[in-house]
């Protein structure tokens, strides 16, 4: 059944998490049949959003890769592994930093840059978009996102993990035409379009919650999950973490058909608390005209910590609006109050977490009036 959604217990990423994952292929069927995969281009995609290690709990954990890759190369596959990171990183720095290219060394398999492979161009629902060669021409993708709260769409997970098949810059291309976060919402469902076959492997044995999806805290979770459907696997990752699925913009964006309960097998897992930031989708809660005519009063917006801050820069590079300059006496952000659309880019990419995502009074006020807090 396609909307069904498997659950595992893993505690850690030692020992147990082989067993774990195994237990996880048995419970999906997914290696039943090791001759259909024999031969084929299996591409992974790992969340690796930027240069931060594994115990951050930013990026998936090379051990999880490491397993995948070895699964699968044991059915005959042709394994690859590669994502986009978010524009301003280093794509060395990023592969080196999260233990990718340790991993993909040591177990013989291509690591690739979407940067330097070429795209294709495609238009989908009245949105264009450019999606990198490697991931069109993989006959399966294995996606593998990490568990973590989103300042912009609440929840990032299989369905979010898939905008890194946009390459570099273009990311922050689409996130300036398309800020509001129903509309972005409505991107990332049009992307889905055009993927290949793809299963969807959650790493939620450590996931990160409060200001992510960079600057949170790691959570451990204990489970790993897995869906054909990652929007399956997604609605199910909100019921366990205590998400109400209408907030997240590109679950919200979905058909009425489409937002069925999925099916839930294997361990039954329990988180007691998950904190979800203050984010571009509280502006969901209201209508988009009024929002438009009382953005003095109605705004969220990055804020800074000026002790926490190292001068980097790279929140000036990321905007995709250039609605924040580093003033040159200090070295600090300065923020352009009108020009801020909310995207949360600057908030992502800030090594020292010294941005967090603040709204205005009203939308506090009506996120206690609604229940949120």
């Amino acid at each position: 059944m396609k909307n069904e959604v498997f659950f595992v217990r893993c505690g850690d990423y030692g020992p147990a998490l082989a067993e774990a994952l195994e237990r996880l292929f048995g419970l999906a069927g997914w290696l039943d049949d090791t001759a259909a995969l024999t031969g084929k281009r299996v591409l992974l995609k790992p969340n690796l959003l930027t240069d931060r290690t594994p115990d951050q709990a930013v990026t998936t954990h090379p051990e999880l890769v490491r397993h995948v890759i070895r699964r699968f190369k044991a059915a005959g596959a042709l394994v690859t592994v590669g994502d986009s990171p978010a524009n301003t990183a280093n794509l060395r720095e990023v592969w080196r930093a999260t233990g990718m290219a340790a991993v993909c060394a040591e177990e013989d398999v291509p690591l690739v840059s979407f940067e330097q492979a070429g795209v294709r161009a495609f238009e989908r629902d009245g949105f264009a978009f450019s999606v990198a060669r490697p991931v069109l021409e993989a006959d399966l993708i294995v996606n593998l996102p990490k568990v973590k709260s989103h300042s912009l769409t609440l929840l990032t997970a299989a369905v979010k993990n898939i905008y890194g098949a946009i390459p570099g810059y273009s990311k922050t291309t689409l996130h300036r035409l398309h800020p509001k976060p129903a509309t972005f919402g409505r991107l990332i469902r049009a992307l889905w379009q055009v993927m290949p076959p793809t299963w969807s492997i959650a790493d939620g044995v450590v996931g990160m919650e409060g200001q992510g999806p960079a600057n949170g805290r790691p959570v451990r979770l204990g489970f790993l999950a897995a869906a054909e459907d990652p929007f399956a696997l997604d609605r199910a990752l909100c019921g366990v973490l205590h998400i109400d699925a209408r907030r997240v913009p590109y679950l919200a964006a979905q058909p009425a058909p489409e937002q069925t309960p999925p099916a839930v097998s294997g361990d039954r897992v329990a988180v007691d608390a998950f904190e979800t930031p203050a984010g571009g989708h509280l502006l969901g809660l209201l209508p988009e005209w009024l929002v438009q005519r009382a953005g003095g009063l109605i705004w969220v917006r990055p804020a800074f910590t000026e002790s926490a801050c190292v001068g980097c820069g790279l929140c000036e590079q990321a905007c995709p609006v250039h609605a924040i300059v580093l003033r040159p006496d200090t070295r600090r952000p300065a923020l352009a109050r009108g020009r801020c659309i909310s995207c949360s880019c600057c908030h992502e990419v800030c090594p020292a977490g010294a941005i967090r995502m603040s709204q205005s009074r009203i939308l506090r006020l009506m996120k206690v009036f609604k229940g949120m807090d």
